[in-house]
């Protein structure tokens, strides 16, 4: 045996092995750098979403249709439907279903993780706007579900209500309905 030839065939061999090697390295830079540029689109169209949606919240019109909703008052659903149904008051109702369909598709959002939980509760003040329009309205969509009968009616707007609430809970602050919205606006 003659340990010190190298023969052609071993640097051959040699030189395919290296090249493996870097081609397999290689191959898993760029598979990684691949992953973070995913993951950074990802987040860049989960804040342009949440941007939209901020947007959208914090719209002064939004705002005075929301007030305008707080505001209404009902003895039962028949009174409420008396007052309010879509024949008898169409602005209600284009406002009403207006801030519906918005928490509405927060709460599929959120359900389908396409934003972020936390991201959301703080855009909605705590889930304070959700809430307060679930505690105002839900019984009256509870009670549309079964009239349309339709069981899935404003189904995610009561699943992000439910999502707030379990949050404000966790943080030690349990919801509590608001009895004087007076407080919220200085005259």
């Amino acid at each position: 045996m003659n340990y010190g030839i190298v023969t052609y065939q071993m640097v051959l061999s040699t030189l395919q092995t290296v090249a493996l090697v870097v081609g397999i390295i290689y191959y898993l830079t760029i598979m990684r750098n691949s992953q973070k540029n995913q993951q950074m689109q990802l987040e860049t169209r989960q804040s342009q979403l949440f941007m939209q949606l901020f947007q959208y919240h914090i719209d002064k019109d939004r705002w005075k249709d929301s007030w305008t909703l707080t505001e209404m008052q009902w003895d039962d659903y028949d009174d409420f439907t008396r007052k309010y149904d879509s024949s008898v008051n169409i602005e209600n109702f284009a406002q009403r279903y207006n801030q519906w369909y918005f928490w509405e598709g927060m709460g599929l959002l959120l359900k389908k993780g396409l934003v972020d939980k936390e991201m959301i509760y703080h855009l909605l003040g705590s889930g304070f706007g959700a809430l307060l329009n679930w505690d105002k309205f839900g019984p009256v969509i509870k009670e549309m579900r079964v009239q349309l009968d339709q069981p899935d009616f404003f189904i995610w707007f009561e699943y992000l209500a439910d999502e707030m609430k379990k949050m404000t809970e966790e943080r030690g602050k349990p919801w509590k309905p608001v009895e004087n919205l007076g407080i919220l606006i200085q005259e």
